[in-house]
């Protein structure tokens, strides 16, 4: 459980009681010559006041008033001041012992006086145990204001970083980076310039300067102590270090470090942290001997003439030279001359001179300079390692003796690397490495170079001032919020960020993103001429200017905030890479016509307001660039976003911003999920002018989408067959079954539109083929473009017709293996866009429709776009909407000739040729795919088929009897029906049937009368006298009431619903007087529950409709 302020006070009186009591008991048993000092306090107090209190040592409050009434007795050991936090921290124990709350500021102070009143009476691990205290307290309070800040942040909106301060406003550069007058080659240490005196920098000359404006990292804190400790003759201390790193990686400037800390100076001349590294050792009295050998400053071939006239040859010579002038010289003058090691003398000279420091630096520029067969003044190449190893072993023998070696890092140390070319130079420079790394690395420990967050710390104290109190709870909150970020949107960004580690690594970094830091330490670096600490300072020096003059809101400098166009920033980064980025940069990048500020300006909305693909163009050059020829190139998409996403930033436009910037950039390449910059254009210019070309030739493009319509129609779904692009109506055959026309693009509907030219070919094709008037009318339907989306589907295929070109002209092209991979992926991402967009653009039904008593008309149905073929598509919207019918019954059959039919029924039959051939031709009727369809149905009566269907005849004699009759209850119906059969009433087969029994039977013909009317022997009146005579002669013949209910389909209920009307209520609705009564029952169930929308919209419209009863319930 949290401790309150309250108990911690009270633990740090409790600690100040153990601290202080064997003081006081020291101090006043001394007063009391050795009686209980207790006792005789009390007995004073009691003879004074009249009252016996009772005392007690173990009270922090009785304590501290010994300290403060009895003050004579500790004034020997005591301060003024001591005396006064004693007296503060009486106050504090009678505000505990009353209750009184403590505020967090009233604690922080309590618990820091009783930790300095500890130290003071020499109580140390009380004293610890307090500041843990009082840290732990800080802790707390800093956390709680982090949050309150975070929470506070998260209501504010409208704000380049949602809620989060401009970087600008928390912490601020040093004058010169705001001024622009930042001098990177001040940190350009240069060992040998110091030595001599020769540099002009105080930052570099001056020990007091030097160290005021140095961060010390851990690796260089124990360099220090170990130098301390081996100059002060402690000879388990390390003699021989190897500062071996990269490039620019701060070897210079930490022997500086040591060459300046034994400058004969006292350890009160430098800061704190130095005085303790250094301890109890007395610097000013060591009087240390410093020899410092750079390389670069040395000429293998060249003697260096001293002011006696002495010509110095060898590393040796002047080593002694160094160390003891022309008297130390003459020790090895024999060596220096003939350009041999001095073996033992060497030995002597530093024994006689410790302690002493030797500092070489760039000795692998030195050694590269010697040759192996040609005696120079500084020897052969092969002695300059033999000196080596003489160094080493005499350094390690002798007390007071220390070497530091300045070597460059190889590529991969443990492998034996070549190292920087810059510091290693050629073959030689690499064998000089080598041997050097073997002889050196026998005795030498090595140190360790900065940490990243070291880095981050040495980089921000050189460019920003120290943030205040305030601007450490600003930053934290800052880097809260940001990781809070990252969390909430998991997987979107690399792992580490989610982690808590992050955040500090945000915080020691702030305001620098540390993916910016890390690009730059791990990529940059790796290029030749850019140098980790210093390369980093030039640039992040001109960025910060660059961003503070413009006045930049961002809550961080990210990678994508790194203004590129900005010329002094794209000139100190290309300055590192070939000459040819510079125009790619102002083209695709960062310049103000670039691709992607060009894109940005095309979305204000969802790109532009943030910049958003400008500023993943920036992150992508600054994450590949330098990495560009590696075999693991390109950065893949949660990099990307860590480079570029702040709080306020919508993820979801991330991916369309990076599409469109692959699409249209000339030198962006993609594969296999991860993005680059190259110098070669990456072919999508090439691609950008072919589709643009396209542009010009429409027929390309109609060509492609008639392809792929036809291979989307393969599946024909409920017509006999599609037509694909036909151009005009004598395209459409004129044929008797129901054909799809797949509207040839060039001609598009877009929605309310009265007279699209797709429309209007739909009437003519409906109405004629080519100047013939059509007679099959009911057997079209048609199928057209969209005209919006025309454009989207119009742009993919071109797309896809650029692409496929330069896939399949690679060799031609002399594309290289990289471009042939990005232009087969590219045109495979082409093809599925322009697969998806073609069947989302063909959404718009054309289909005949006609009034009986009307011309036809063509009505548009809408069609969704979806799964499947585009035929079936259409089948399933018509067949839904009982438009198309693949199926037919032969109640609906019956329905059209007793409806829009009867007068070619009238005559009793109708032939079977002659009935597909109305449907065929009239709109009004039901659309049959074909006459297979209608013959399914003739051939399917219903169970009452008097009433709903019909018998068969193969044909009909001169006198009206049918020949062949047969009637749906015989036990042999016919399979098939040729056209020249006939439907016939049932009425009429009755009667025939009647007749030819009672022939049979030598009966009346016309028993019971069936003589009547057609009309009436065709209904129910003949079918229910005929039962009922059978089963009851004499019983009424009349039926008075019908009831019946049927379920709709809910997918299709308009075709249901059209159907009960037509075939069941306009029956009914026909009888004189008839009273009808229609209910519609509708349940509805939802396993998820309906949506609030949903309830509103349709309780509306059932009060509307005025339903009877209605309601939702759970």
């Amino acid at each position: 459980m949290a401790l309150s302020n309250r108990d911690r006070i009270d633990r740090g009186l409790q600690a100040l009681v153990l601290g202080v009591r064997p003081f006081v008991d020291q101090h006043m048993g001394a007063a009391a010559k050795g009686a209980d000092w207790v006792a005789l306090l009390t007995a004073r107090d009691a003879a004074k006041h009249g009252t016996v209190k009772k005392n007690s040592p173990d009270d922090p409050r009785f304590l501290l008033k010994i300290l403060t009434e009895e003050w004579r007795a500790f004034g020997q050991e005591l301060s003024r001041v001591d005396q006064s936090y004693a007296s503060e921290l009486r106050d504090v124990g009678n505000r505990l012992a009353h209750g009184e709350s403590f505020s967090a500021d009233d604690t922080t102070r309590a618990l820091d006086t009783i930790e300095r009143l500890l130290t003071s009476v020499g109580a140390p691990d009380q004293a610890d145990a307090v500041r843990t205290l009082r840290l732990d307290h800080q802790r707390d309070v800093f956390e709680a204001q982090t949050k309150k800040t975070v929470r506070a942040a998260v209501g504010t909106v409208n704000t380049p970083g949602t809620g989060l301060k401009p970087w600008r406003e928390v912490i601020t550069p040093h004058p010169d980076v705001t001024a622009g007058q930042f001098n990177a080659a001040e940190f350009a240490a240069d060992l040998h310039q110091v030595s001599t005196g020769e540099t002009t920098q105080q930052e570099y000359a001056d020990p007091r300067e030097f160290f005021a404006r140095t961060y010390l990292t851990e690796g260089l804190k124990d360099l220090l102590g170990r130098a301390v400790q081996r100059l002060s003759g402690d000879l388990n201390a390390s003699p021989v270090v190897n500062l071996q790193t990269n490039f620019g990686g701060g070897k210079t400037h930490s022997m500086l470090a040591v060459y300046h800390l034994v400058a004969g100076l006292p350890a009160s001349a430098y800061p704190q942290p130095v005085q303790e590294i250094v301890g109890p050792v007395k610097l000013d009295e060591l009087n240390v001997r410093r020899v410092t050998l750079v390389g670069t400053h040395l000429a293998p071939n060249q003697p260096r003439v001293k002011e006696d006239g002495t010509a110095v040859r060898t590393l040796w010579g002047e080593l002694a030279w160094q160390l003891g002038g022309r008297t130390a010289y003459d020790v090895v003058a024999d060596a220096d001359r003939s350009g041999t090691p001095p073996g033992d003398a060497l030995t002597g000279l530093l024994r006689e001179h410790a302690p002493v420091l030797i500092l070489i630096d760039e000795w692998v520029a030195y050694a590269r300079g010697l040759s192996d067969d040609e005696d120079l003044a500084g020897g052969r190449f092969d002695n300059q390692f033999t000196f080596a190893q003489h160094l080493t072993e005499a350094v390690s023998a002798i007390p007071g003796a220390m070497l530091l070696v300045s070597i460059p890092a190889s590529d991969t140390l443990d492998a034996g690397g070549g190292g920087s070319a810059i510091e290693v130079g050629g073959e030689r420079g690499r064998r000089a490495l080598m041997a050097l790394q073997n002889v050196v690395g026998r005795k030498a420990d090595h140190w360790r170079p900065a940490s990243s967050i070291e880095s981050f710390e040495i980089v921000r104290r050189r460019l920003f001032a120290e943030p205040d109190a305030a601007a450490r709870t600003e930053i934290a909150a800052v880097a809260r919020q940001v990781v809070q970020f990252y969390r909430e949107h998991h997987g979107q960004f690399p792992r580490e960020a989610e982690e808590s580690a992050y955040e500090d690594r945000l915080k020691a970094a702030y305001p620098i993103h540390p993916e910016l830091f890390d690009r730059l330490y791990h990529d940059w670096s790796t290029l030749e001429r850019f140098q980790r600490t210093r390369g980093v300072l030039r640039l992040m020096s001109i960025v910060i200017h660059e961003l503070w003059r413009s006045g930049d809101a961002s809550p961080l400098i990210t990678p994508g905030t790194i203004p590129l166009h900005a010329p002094l920033v794209a000139s100190e980064l290309t300055n590192y890479l070939p000459d040819a980025w510079r125009p790619i940069i102002d083209s695709d990048i960062d310049g103000e016509g670039s691709d992607a500020v060009r894109i940005d300006a095309s979305r204000p909305g969802t790109f532009g307001a943030r910049s958003l693909t400008r500023r993943i163009a920036r992150t992508i050059f600054l994450d590949t660039a330098a990495t560009l020829n590696s075999d693991h190139r390109g950065v893949e998409r949660p990099r990307i976003w860590l480079g570029v996403a702040i709080p306020g930033d919508t993820l979801g436009n991330f991916g369309s911003a990076l599409e469109l910037l692959s699409q249209e950039s000339t030198y962006l390449y993609s594969e296999a999920a991860r993005y680059w910059f190259s110098t070669a254009a990456s072919v999508t210019r090439t691609a950008a002018d072919i589709a643009d070309r396209l542009r010009e030739e429409p027929e390309a493009v109609w060509k492609e989408i008639l392809d792929r319509v036809k291979v989307l129609v393969r599946d024909r779904g409920g017509f006999a067959g599609v037509h694909v692009g036909p151009v005009s109506s004598a395209d459409v055959p004129d044929l008797e079954e129901v054909r799809l026309v797949v509207v040839h693009p060039r001609m598009r509907h877009a929605k309310n539109e009265k007279e699209s030219e797709a429309l209007r070919f739909a009437r003519d094709a409906t109405l004629r083929v080519g100047s013939a008037q059509r007679r099959n009318r009911n057997m079209v339907v048609f199928v057209a473009a969209d005209g919006q989306r025309y454009e989207e589907l119009d742009s993919a295929v071109r797309a896809f017709l650029s692409w496929k070109q330069i896939a399949d002209q690679a060799t031609e092209m002399d594309l290289t293996p990289s471009q042939k991979a990005q232009a087969d992926s590219r045109r495979r991402q082409a093809d599925e866009d322009a697969r998806n967009r073609l069947a989302a653009t063909y959404t718009w039904t054309f289909v005949p429709t006609q009034d009986p008593q009307s011309p036809p008309e063509v009505a548009v149905v809408p069609v969704k776009d979806g799964q499947g073929g585009l035929a079936e598509r259409v089948t399933t919207k018509l067949v839904r909407e009982g438009l198309l019918a693949t199926t037919y019954g032969a109640f609906s059959a019956r329905m059209a000739l007793d409806g829009p039919l009867s007068t070619a029924w009238a005559a009793g039959h109708v032939s079977v040729g002659e009935l597909w051939s109305l449907y065929t031709q009239y709109p009004y009727l039901d659309r049959l795919r074909d006459r297979s369809v209608l013959e399914s149905a003739l051939l399917s009566p219903p169970i009452l088929w008097e009433q709903e269907g019909f018998a068969w005849a193969a044909s009909v004699d001169d006198g009206g009897r049918y020949v062949g009759l047969v009637l749906p209850s015989d036990e042999t119906v016919p399979s098939s029906l040729p056209d020249s059969w006939l439907v016939v009433k049932p009425g009429r087969a009755l009667r025939q049937r009647a007749a030819d029994k009672a022939a049979a039977d030598n009966t009346v013909a016309d028993p019971i009368g069936l003589s009547g009317s057609d009309d009436t022997a065709d209904g129910l009146e003949v079918a229910g006298l005929s039962a009922a005579a059978e089963a009851e002669p004499g019983r009424s013949l009349s039926v008075s009431r019908f009831f019946g209910s049927v379920g709709v389909d809910p997918e299709r209920y308009n075709r249901d619903f059209a159907r009960v009307g037509q075939e069941i209520l306009q029956h009914l609705a026909a009888v004189p007087g008839v009273e009808l009564t229609v209910t519609i029952e509708i349940h509805a169930t939802a396993t998820e529950g309906f949506s609030p929308e949903t309830v509103r919209v349709v309780g509306e419209n059932a009060t509307t409709l005025k339903f009877k009863a209605s309601g939702f319930d759970d």
